[in-house]
């Protein structure tokens, strides 16, 4: 499973990080497990790390389907770290942020540091791992 979570309820906030070889099957996968989780709440921020991705199967009907069912409401901020040089993956997210533009202020793809994202989100620093 090349992603997965983690919850921080004090912060309000969800940590994913997806890595290898990503399809369609392992975000909606995701998604459904997050949405599942009885500690999640729609109005958590979201920092999701793509920066360890080194092959992109995701396809336009995974992403529209994904932006369909999306878990977080308005208000929710939510950040995409993608390694500068990953252009499928950018241009992927920058697809899934178009079909989810009615709060356009509040999802954004052009992060390429951690700490950048994080201090968006209001998170502190990661401390050099991870996110």
């Amino acid at each position: 499973m090349p992603a997965d979570y983690v919850i921080d309820v004090d912060a309000g906030a969800v940590i994913s990080r997806a890595w290898g070889v990503l399809t369609d099957f392992d975000l909606l996968d995701h998604q459904r497990r997050l949405g599942a989780d009885p500690a999640f709440k729609p109005g958590f921020n979201q920092l999701f790390n793509f920066s360890d991705v080194t092959l992109v199967e995701l396809t336009a009907e995974g992403i529209r389907t994904l932006a369909e069912r999306n878990l977080f409401r308005a208000g929710a901020r939510r950040a995409f770290l993608v390694h500068p040089g990953a252009l499928t993956m950018f241009g992927l997210l920058r697809m899934f942020e178009i079909l989810t533009s009615q709060y356009p202020d509040e999802l954004r793809v052009e992060f390429n540091h951690v700490d950048a994202a994080r201090e968006w989100l209001g998170l502190p620093p990661s401390g050099g791992g991870h996110p």
